[in-house]
Parts: C-alpha cells; sequence; structure tokens
C-alpha cells in the first residue's frame, strides 16, 4: 500500500489509553468533561474510520465501492462532529471564567454558529457524490464532502480564535492551551498533509490534540472529591449538634461571632434532684450513663417541638423556644414540651428501674442570644430572663414544673397553676411564682 498508516495507528493506540484511563474511574460532572466525554469515543471512530478509509480506497480494485464509500463518508461525518466537539469544548472553557453576559450571549450565539454549519455538513456528505483522486495521489481529496470539511475547519479555527481574543484576560494558561493545540493541529497538519501526499499525519493530529486537552483538563480526583464530602457531611452534621440550623447556615455565609436581642422568648432548665448524692451511691460512671440515655430521649423528644437546646450544664438541661426563628405562643410550645418530658421521665424509671426525679424552672422574657469568642463556639443565651429561669428551678418543687409571673400571665387561660407564697429568689427578692398543674383547663 502507497500509503503511511503508521501515523494513524499510533494515534489510535493514544485514544485507546486516553479510553481506558479516562472512563476507568469517575469524573466531575462539569461541561467540560461532559463534552469530553463525548469527544473521546468519537476520536477513536474518526481514527479507526480513517484508517479503513484509506485501506479501502488503496484496495478499492479488490474491495467493492460502496464499502469505500460507506467508510469514507462515515470518517468526513465523524471528522465533521470531532471538530464541532473541539470548538464546543474550546467554548466551554471561556464560560468558566466570570466573563461578563455579553460575553456568554456571544458565546451562546456561537454555539449556534458551529452547530447548523456542522449539521449542514453531514447533510452534504450523505448526498454528495465521492470523486476519488487518481491512485497514488492525493488521498483526502473526495470532491465536495472533503473540500466543505477543510472550510468547515478553517471557519471553526477562526471562531475560537476570535472567543480566544475576546476572553483573553479571562482565561488561565492552562485554558488558553486548548485552542492553541487546534489551531496548531489544524494548521501544520494540513500543510504537512500537503507537501507530504502519502505521509497521513491529520488522524494522529486529532490524536495529539485530545491528548494535549485531557492534560490540561480540571480532571479531580472523584474518589478524592467523594471522600471530602462525606467528611464535609460530617462535618456539617456536627455543626447542627452543636449550633441552630440557622446559626450554622449564617456562620456560613459570614465566618464572625455575633449576638441579637429577642423581645420574646421562654426559657427552661431541668434539673436531677439529688444528683451528687445519687453519684456517691451509685457510682459517678453509672449515673453518667443513665443521664446520657435519659438527655437523649429528651433530644429525640425535641424533634416534635419548636424548641431548640441550648446546652447541658452538668445535670441541668437547658431549652428555649423562640430563636433562632421568632414565631408566637413561644411559651406554650415550651409547657407542652416539659409536659411530655415529664411523661418522658416517668416511663424511663419504668424501664431503666431507677428513681430519677426533676426540679423545672420556667420563664420568658427579653434575652441576647448568639456566639461570642473565638474558640469552641456555643449557641448561649444571656440576661435576666435566663438568670430567673434557672432560680425558677432551683427553688422549684421536685417533680412539678415552677414558671414565674410572665408565663403564668400568658397562660393562666389555658393552663391551671397553683400558686405558691412568695418566693426568695436569690438576686431577685420574693417574687411570685406558680406550679403548673398537668390537665389542661377546658
Amino acid at each position: 500500500m502507497p500509503y503511511s498508516i503508521e501515523f494513524q495507528i499510533s494515534g489510535l493506540v493514544i485514544v485507546v489509553v486516553l479510553c481506558i484511563v479516562f472512563f476507568s474511574k469517575p469524573r466531575w460532572k462539569s461541561l467540560q468533561n461532559s463534552i469530553f466525554r463525548i469527544l473521546l469515543p468519537l476520536t477513536l471512530v474518526e481514527l479507526s474510520m480513517d484508517i479503513i478509509s484509506v485501506i479501502t480506497v488503496a484496495e478499492r480494485d479488490h474491495i467493492p465501492g460502496w464499502v469505500n464509500t460507506l467508510f469514507a463518508k462515515g470518517y468526513i461525518i465523524t471528522m465533521i462532529l470531532w471538530i464541532t466537539g473541539i470548538v464546543l469544548y474550546i467554548f466551554s472553557n471561556f464560560i468558566y471564567q466570570g466573563i461578563s453576559k455579553r460575553n456568554i450571549q456571544f458565546i451562546k450565539a456561537s454555539y449556534v454558529l458551529i452547530i447548523i454549519p456542522a449539521a449542514a455538513g453531514c447533510v452534504i456528505t450523505v448526498l454528495a457524490p465521492l470523486k476519488y483522486a487518481n491512485y497514488g495521489r492525493e488521498i483526502y481529496s473526495y470532491g465536495i464532502p472533503s473540500t466543505y470539511t477543510y472550510l468547515f475547519s478553517v471557519y471553526c479555527v477562526v471562531c475560537s480564535i476570535i472567543g480566544w481574543l475576546i476572553n483573553f484576560r479571562h482565561l488561565t494558561f492552562k485554558r488558553k492551551i486548548p485552542m492553541f493545540a487546534f489551531t496548531v493541529m489544524e494548521g501544520f497538519a494540513a500543510l504537512l498533509q500537503m507537501h507530504f501526499r502519502t505521509l497521513l499525519v491529520i488522524g494522529f493530529g486529532t490524536a495529539v490534540c485530545i491528548f494535549i486537552m485531557y492534560m490540561t483538563m480540571e480532571n479531580p480526583d472523584m474518589d478524592m472529591i467523594a471522600k471530602l464530602n462525606e467528611a464535609n457531611r460530617r462535618i456539617n452534621n456536627l455543626l447542627l449538634n452543636i449550633l441552630p440550623a440557622s446559626i450554622v447556615a449564617e456562620l456560613k455565609e459570614k465566618p464572625s461571632t455575633f449576638t441579637e436581642k429577642y423581645d420574646n422568648v421562654t426559657v427552661a432548665f431541668v434539673d436531677i434532684v439529688d444528683f451528687t448524692k445519687m453519684s456517691s451511691v451509685v457510682g459517678a460512671e453509672k449515673l453518667v450513663n443513665i443521664l446520657n440515655s435519659l438527655f437523649s430521649e429528651f433530644d429525640t423528644l425535641l424533634d416534635d417541638y419548636r424548641i431548640e437546646k441550648i446546652k447541658t450544664i452538668g445535670d441541668a438541661y437547658m431549652v428555649a423556644s423562640g430563636l433562632p426563628e421568632r414565631y408566637e405562643d413561644n411559651c406554650g410550645e415550651m409547657l407542652r414540651f416539659l409536659i411530655q418530658a415529664q411523661r418522658t421521665i416517668t416511663d424511663f424509671n419504668k424501664r431503666h428501674n431507677t428513681t430519677l426525679r426533676t426540679r423545672i424552672g420556667v420563664n420568658c422574657g427579653p434575652v441576647v442570644a448568639g456566639i461570642i469568642g473565638r474558640k469552641k463556639f456555643i449557641y448561649d443565651l444571656w440576661g435576666s430572663t435566663v438568670n430567673f429561669a434557672s432560680r425558677m428551678e432551683s427553688s422549684g418543687v421536685p417533680d412539678r414544673i415552677q414558671v414565674s409571673q410572665e408565663v403564668y400571665d400568658l397562660m393562666q387561660a389555658t393552663y391551671k397553676f397553683e400558686c405558691r407564697q412568695e418566693v426568695e429568689v436569690k438576686g431577685f427578692g420574693n417574687c411570685p411564682c406558680y406550679l403548673l398543674e398537668s390537665v389542661k383547663k377546658i
């Protein structure tokens, strides 16, 4: 055979290896990779068609004409599609650079200006007859389809250069390389083919071009990304266990400490009675395990209420309602939760054969909430409302919910309360206090 197809075979080997490497592991779902995922096997088909069409032309005396026509036209069509894919890939580099809306519109228009001539070229190739050159001369002189392909290639190179010049300042060096590779391949291979008729290098040029593009792609290891995503998910879940969801979202946007004032918040403390004495009897480790089980059940119970767990302080469980999202009837929501929490304690004692008792104190009013400091962030509350709620617990009655005058005023129409004699509250003097009855008023 008078034609040298070693370059095409070398290019085919390169592309086969690239296919194995590229498709052997998950890839980032970017526009670049989506186009390259189609472009790579298309290059494989184009090179295969190129080699077969060369053989069928050279051996046309022994091979039926329709076989050569099939592969020759198939090669031209795949070359047109390959050029189209390359240009779309090049323009995808421009889109990623945060360019102006005007340039994005230009790129979208360019996509149309590339795809329409490409479709026309495919139709022309199917309908127009092939005109073979004389044996031993230009093997790619296939008449109108071949001529159109060359013109289309030049047209695409010009479009790529225009887009590259418009976005030159926005492009990184790696994003400029694909346009260079395509231009050099088209120009150098065509000139070399023109001077050395039997040295077929265009197919090899496409393989080199696709290899250079692969080397300049943003191709992070997807296994590593999956591990990073899993790590981020765990970190996010950990943050959500420490801070309210809205606070986590705010910290992601503005990573700095902050506080916010709330005019109407209900705060409650749940404390285990005689916890220190119990630890000396059953042992601190066992008692802490029991406490962990009980507080974990409280945590699960919170899923059914619009209540925010603030923190645990030793054997005390602190919760608040009406923040970080403000809403009406946060006081009623808190009492409903605390009544259910008392039932949970009763059930817990039966299941674990324990005799845990609690004091619960509730107060409502203005607070300041937020995150302060620079290390070990915690969402916390400050103000006299919080302090008085703590005093309501410490001066309360075991197995009862003691509330302040403010809570009583808000909820007396809904719940029954038992009025206590004025209780001396540390730091606040003698104050009226009320014990909640678990029965709702009808």
